[in-house]
């Protein structure tokens, strides 16, 4: 019997250097200590300008906003799991960790 592998997808542009630019400066900026909140507003202004038609700036735009999102998706899941583990300790404190209603908010939907 054999085991079929699939590969895992990629972005078609993954292997473009102006797409890795894009992210990497993404990340780059990021690591420098500016708030996720900027790099949306800057990926927002990037995606709001038309396309110039050149497909090198287009790809770096494309490479900004996806590594952007990436990060803006990390910082919702610490925030949802900061916000978790405050929930069960305020529900510890007050003594009511096994009530139905507290059990109900933590069951994931």
């Amino acid at each position: 019997m054999t085991v079929q592998t699939f590969t895992p997808p990629t972005s078609p542009f993954a292997r473009d250097p102006f797409y890795a630019m894009g992210a990497a400066d993404a990340y780059d900026e990021h690591h420098a200590g500016h708030s996720i909140h900027d790099l949306l507003r800057r990926a927002d202004e990037m995606l709001d300008v038309p396309s110039t038609g050149r497909d090198s700036v287009d790809l770096y735009v494309c490479g900004y906003g996806n590594a952007v999102r990436g990060l803006l998706d990390s910082h919702i899941a610490q925030i949802n799991a900061q916000a978790d583990v405050a929930q069960t300790w305020l529900a510890r404190k007050q003594g009511r960790e096994t009530s139905t209603l507290h059990q109900r908010h933590r069951s994931h939907r």
